[in-house]
């Protein structure tokens, strides 16, 4: 029955993800073949920028939701926590951010900044967190649905900016902005009608903080890895650079959906499974990490083949230089398979603020050799730190997860004379 059970949540995660894969896509190359380089350039900047924002005031409420879900405890409380953390505190710092543009970014546009800072962060992470839910409970059917508004929502931006008169980074903004409005919203309405529990305020939201606050620094070091050197690349003037750089990133970013679909059909059993340790977590970790490591490497080297038929897809406002930046990303789904088994299993045994160690060391590595090098670097230069910074967290993660295995083993049993 369980093998039943996780062979059927698997194929709904891969669906969920194949309705993911559909709307990125058709957002990506979209936009990109709208837009040129340069205008896709700032929105890599901006969207980097919201993104690392988000992930340091969303306080890992998607975790937190998930691993309440997981073990059983009341879904009100689990919500009513998440929406209220979820949404109060990206909105609050969505509005220090338009408040502090003059030192992020200067030379943006301000109705195109505050319309991607917005969208990109309250908004989206309603949507998000209506599809973490049904994840945490193992329903997966439940979450490929809320995947699925998400999903209808960007194909009707994309059909906007598509058939607008003008397509410029202002009419993308205010379609994209649409777009999570009504995601949000949908999403909201969904889970209230499929589980009976309606978004409130929850006064002791505030007793997230603590256990949220190691998820929260996690994701943003993590952003620091990926993202903040494409904010540097646009706030350093070279825009352009930025352009094939954020496209490039985003293009590889399809090669981890078979990963995540992997691993998201397991996270129940991986949360629940930590509850004892990280030894028990390892034990499912341990069954995911061959093919999940196969999948990384495997998508990688497919995106390396294909790079080479990007331009006829964009059109004339790209230059071949897409595909180099393609070529050189396309072995990082390969390292973060390794990365993402062994941080996932010091989450799920409740060791978040070791994987913190290991990822903030790595990220001020990256963020260091960026402002060092970058002011008179290009794409290859973020791309090289992006590699250093990345080995780096591996091997880190893979020592702690081996650290605490042997420290579990070497505890004595409880009730054990001393």
């Amino acid at each position: 029955m369980t093998r039943d059970l996780l062979g059927n949540n698997t194929r709904w995660a891969a669906a969920s993800e194949i309705l993911q894969l559909i709307s990125s896509t058709l957002v990506v190359l979209m936009v990109a073949r709208l837009l040129d380089e340069t205008s896709y350039g700032i929105l890599g900047g901006v969207a980097a920028l919201a993104a690392i924002a988000l992930n340091l005031s969303n306080l890992g409420s998607h975790i937190l939701l998930l691993r309440r879900g997981a073990q059983g405890e009341d879904l009100r409380e689990a919500w009513s926590r998440a929406i209220t953390v979820g949404v109060g505190l990206p909105g609050l710092l969505a509005v220090l951010l338009l408040v502090s543009k003059p030192f992020f970014q200067p030379d943006v546009d301000f109705e195109v900044y505050a319309l991607f800072i917005v969208a990109g962060m309250p908004l989206f992470w309603l949507s998000e967190l209506a599809v973490y839910l049904p994840v945490g409970l193992g329903h997966m059917k439940q979450a490929t649905i809320g995947r699925f508004i998400v999903t209808v929502c960007r194909l009707g931006a994309i059909a906007w900016f598509a058939l607008a008169g003008t397509q410029d980074l202002t009419t993308w903004a205010w379609a994209n902005m649409v777009s999570f409005v009504l995601s949000a919203v949908l999403g909201i309405g969904y889970i209230w009608f499929t589980y009976g529990i309606s978004p409130r305020f929850n006064r002791r939201a505030h007793e997230d903080l603590r256990p949220g606050l190691p998820f929260s620094v996690n994701g943003v070091t993590e952003n620091i890895n990926d993202q903040a050197d494409r904010t540097l690349l646009l706030r350093f003037g070279h825009v352009d650079d930025n352009g094939f750089y954020s496209f490039g990133g985003r293009a590889i970013q399809f090669a981890y959906m078979p990963l995540r679909m992997l691993l998201r059909a397991h996270d129940s059993e991986l949360f629940a499974a930590g509850k004892t340790g990280v030894t028990k977590a390892f034990g499912v970790a341990a069954r995911l990490a061959p093919t999940a490591i196969l999948l990384g490497f495997g998508s990688g080297a497919i995106f390396w083949v294909l790079a080479p038929l990007v331009p006829a897809v964009l059109g004339s406002n790209w230059s071949d230089e897409v595909v180099a930046v393609i070529r050189w990303l396309a072995f990082l789904p390969g390292v973060r398979a390794i990365q993402y088994v062994a941080g996932n299993t010091l989450s799920a045994a409740d060791k978040q603020w070791w994987r913190f160690g290991a990822t903030g060391a790595a990220a001020a590595l990256n963020l260091g050799l960026n402002l060092w090098l970058l002011p008179d670097g290009s794409w290859r230069t973020a791309a090289m730190t992006t590699y250093v910074s990345e080995m780096v967290l591996m091997a880190s993660l893979v020592a702690l997860v081996f650290y605490w295995i042997r420290r579990e083993a070497n505890k004595p049993p409880v009730g054990a004379d001393a």
